[in-house]
């Protein structure tokens, strides 16, 4: 229930809206939807919120309490079922109500953040008072392990005063708790937060993400190795942790560390056989043809091409028989870039017109958020991307500047696409368009887009501008420069 102003309710979280009647929960609408709202924040942090925060700072932690919830979208039951030691729903219901003091003792606090996979550092407003106070990297190093204090039978105020002076860091997946029996509560929190890592991953790029990433992955597999499941919470656990192993190395990807993209997608690729989830297995393989595209393209080494040919016949197999027009079209596109790095044009337009023709199919049910991406503008870069490779670089160009147009693109996909656009340019013959593109890029990236792929798409840019006029050319190496110096140091 929310606190009471002459006889109403009002939400915990920004303590203005009046609830509904038909509303049974402590919180509004609007502040639900905020809390599970993370696209704009510190990278690195799944859980995040401006109503989060404003709690946090104000040492509410009956509303703090009832955000968490309404962000990893669990009931009063799956809640207590997941932070497991003795957090009955009802416990949980008194806390949200203000009716039990018991986050106010810092080891419960840090208990139930580390089960709801909250980074210690996310505490930052708690500690400092300030809904905007946050923990940089050479503080979380220096204070990674934390609070090694008695705080038992503290009252409000004297939590209050304690954490006014002290400051907490990022513990390492290896040291939180581990769960000795893995209920759904569980999965269904990391279903929750590969969804939030994917919408971050869209405004902040793989560096946003990838720490978060790692170090749910690493939970996830411990949880898998060494809890106690039931049968059905085990295939459900085996398949979230080979997705999160996915995601985890698109991100690595995305931040061009290869050799860990590829262990994770190994890695990945051992737990996805034994889920006999044959989408999955398609979505992993098609990752593992883009990323051995790319080395084919970064290294001029026909080995990588075909290599991604191999993959292309695992996914292809594994989606034979999928309904999702989507995730067959994804399979396809990556496949025909392969072809136009191996030089065969014929094989490569057969497989764009292939990947447009399933997506003209239209939306189906079995379309989920892995492939949410995938839209005729993509197929349109793929295409792009496979006339640059043939060398038809005008063609490649026109065909990039169409995927522009569709500006409902997240924001990194915009980024990825303008960045490669100024690359074709360089190699079309225009390099002071690519320098204009290149500066319209630049500003995005280390804050808040942390991409390395999108600045190496940039680095034909940055080789050319000796032929630019010295006004633009200069500006364009000095901020090309100060973000690589950036992105190198995130």
């Amino acid at each position: 229930m929310g606190s009471a102003i002459a006889g109403r309710r009002v939400c915990v979280a920004c303590r203005v809206t009046v609830l509904s009647r038909y509303n049974t929960d402590s919180v509004c609408s609007g502040c639900a939807r905020a809390a599970r709202d993370v696209t704009g924040v510190v990278p690195g942090w799944v859980w995040d919120s401006a109503p989060l925060r404003s709690a946090l700072a104000r040492v509410d932690l009956a509303a703090f309490t009832v955000l968490v919830r309404r962000a990893s979208r669990l009931s009063l039951e799956g809640l207590g079922a997941l932070v497991q030691q003795g957090w009955s729903a009802s416990l949980m219901s008194m806390i949200e109500h203000g009716q039990r003091d018991t986050l106010y003792d810092i080891r419960k606090l840090l208990g139930f953040v580390d089960a709801v996979g909250m980074p210690r550092a996310a505490l930052a407003p708690l500690i400092f008072g300030d809904p905007g106070a946050t923990l940089d990297d050479d503080e979380t190093d220096e204070l990674a392990m934390l609070w090694e204090v008695d705080t038992m039978g503290l009252n409000r105020r004297e939590f209050t005063a304690l954490t006014g002076g002290l400051a907490t860091g990022l513990v390492p997946a290896a040291a939180l708790p581990l769960p000795e029996r893995v209920e759904l509560a569980h999965v269904r929190a990391l279903q929750t937060a590969i969804v939030t890592l994917r919408d971050r991953d869209d405004v902040l790029g793989g560096g946003g993400v990838l720490a978060s990433g790692l170090r749910l992955f690493t939970q996830a597999r411990r949880m898998l190795d060494h809890s106690d499941y039931s049968e059905a919470v085990g295939h459900e656990l085996l398949v979230v942790t080979a997705e999160l192993g996915i995601k985890t190395a698109w991100s690595a990807y995305d931040t061009d560390n290869q050799p860990l993209a590829r262990r994770l997608y190994e890695q990945s690729a051992v737990l996805v056989d034994s889920t006999g989830d044959n989408a999955l297995r398609a979505y992993l393989y098609a990752n593992m043809m883009q990323q051995s595209s790319r080395l084919a393209r970064q290294t001029d080494r026909k080995n990588f091409a075909r290599e991604a040919l191999r993959f292309g016949d695992r996914a292809a197999d594994a989606a034979r028989n999928e309904a999702s027009p989507a995730l067959r079209a994804l399979v396809t596109l990556r496949r025909s870039l392969a072809h136009a790095q191996l030089g065969d044009a014929a094989a490569f337009q057969a497989d764009i017109a292939t990947a447009r023709r399933e997506l003209d199919r239209g939306p189906h049910e079995a379309d989920n958020s892995r492939t949410r991406f995938v839209r005729h503008s993509e197929i349109t870069g793929y295409e792009a991307a496979g006339h640059a490779a043939l060398g038809a670089h005008p063609r490649a160009v026109s065909l990039n500047e169409a995927v522009l147009d569709d500006t409902a693109r997240s924001p990194r996909d915009q980024a990825i696409y303008r960045a490669g656009l100024a690359g074709k340019l360089v190699a079309a013959g225009d390099p002071e368009q690519a320098v204009h593109h290149g500066l319209i890029v630049l500003p995005e990236l280390g804050a808040p887009l942390l991409s390395i792929r999108t600045l190496q798409a940039l680095q034909p840019v940055r080789d050319s501008v000796g032929t630019v006029r010295a006004a633009a050319a200069t500006e364009f190496c000095e901020k090309f420069d100060t973000v690589a110096r950036a992105l190198r140091a995130a």
